[in-house]
């Protein structure tokens, strides 16, 4: 029985790792879905750009003592110039453009269709991997799965339902395009990342949104005149943006990444759309797009047609 016990340690640790990833996972999931209604909660006291520079700037004091107390030598250890200009790279593409896009977009779309539009990320990333590296190779069914996202995406753009305004007005066609602009700054980051494979993912991304940080500053200031009247719930959802979407969830990212790799996290994206919808429909009573359901089976079947490994 003692013999059989220790044989099966293994297992059960590897069981109980494997739920412990899947939890967080789904954490991970609700927090970037509520993202969303959160952005669209803060907007209602705040400029778009207030709302992405404080959801930076609070994500990176977030992390600092997180970071100091795992780690004190990062305080002063030295870096190669290669490190700050990949930091840079990923500050500007996967926090200071996207964060800005995405709540200016929401000033004149709805959370739902701003969420819909993220679940394109693992074909973007995708497509410009083998566009800008050679780390991946496009092969048939990935060719037919980036089609079928495609598809589902020009599906979702041309709905007019959902929206706070007509998408296809002359007026609004910019903040539909900032939609599709966002995923590609994020794919872009997401190359960066995986091109520098940093050692250290937390010490990595608290850099990141340092010069991030830096970067907002200017903007925040000249678009510093603050509400004198804001409301409750707008400054609870930018602290929230801040906390929990920016800081607790890059604590998360950076633990599934350690302990599962980068693949299992790109899961993810097939929760976040869910998540923004559930919120966006329940809380906000946002309409959904008339074509949500086929757009969004076609996204969600070329994301996972793409994921599709013919190796053993």
């Amino acid at each position: 029985m003692f013999r059989y016990t220790k044989l099966c340690e293994p297992i059960l640790n590897f069981k109980s790792q494997k739920i412990y990833s899947w939890i967080l996972l789904s954490v991970l999931g609700i927090i970037w879905g509520s993202s969303f209604l959160a952005i669209k909660i803060a907007l209602q006291s705040f400029q778009p750009v207030q709302v992405s520079s404080l959801r930076i700037i609070i994500g990176f004091l977030t992390l600092i003592p997180y970071l100091i107390l795992l780690d004190k030598r990062t305080l002063y250890r030295r870096k190669h110039p290669n490190y700050w200009i990949t930091c840079l790279g990923v500050a500007i593409f996967s926090n200071a453009i996207p964060f800005t896009l995405m709540a200016i977009a929401q000033e004149h779309l709805s959370s739902v269709f701003v969420g819909l539009c993220m679940a394109t990320i693992p074909l973007v990333i995708l497509l410009l991997t083998h566009l800008l590296t050679t780390d991946e190779q496009i092969t048939t069914h990935k060719i037919f799965g980036i089609l079928l996202g495609v598809s589902g995406t020009a599906l979702l753009i041309l709905s007019k339902e959902g929206m706070l305004q007509n998408p296809l007005s002359s007026n609004n066609n910019i903040f539909v395009w900032f939609c599709v602009l966002a995923p590609f700054c994020y794919g872009l980051g997401a190359i960066i990342i995986r091109k520098a494979q940093p050692i250290n993912y937390l010490e990595f991304s608290t850099h990141s949104l340092l010069i991030a940080s830096l970067i907002c500053m200017p903007f925040l200031i000249l678009f510093g005149n603050f509400p004198m009247d804001a409301n409750y719930q707008s400054i609870m959802a930018t602290l929230y943006l801040g906390v929990f979407s920016t800081g607790i969830a890059t604590i998360i990212l950076v633990s599934l990444i350690k302990t599962d790799g980068a693949i299992f996290i790109s899961l993810v994206n097939f929760k976040v759309p869910i998540w923004s919808t559930i919120f966006g429909t329940l809380i906000l009573r946002e309409a959904l797009p008339n074509n949500f359901t086929t757009s969004f089976i076609l996204i969600l079947s070329g994301v996972l047609i793409c994921q599709i490994n013919k190796k053993k």
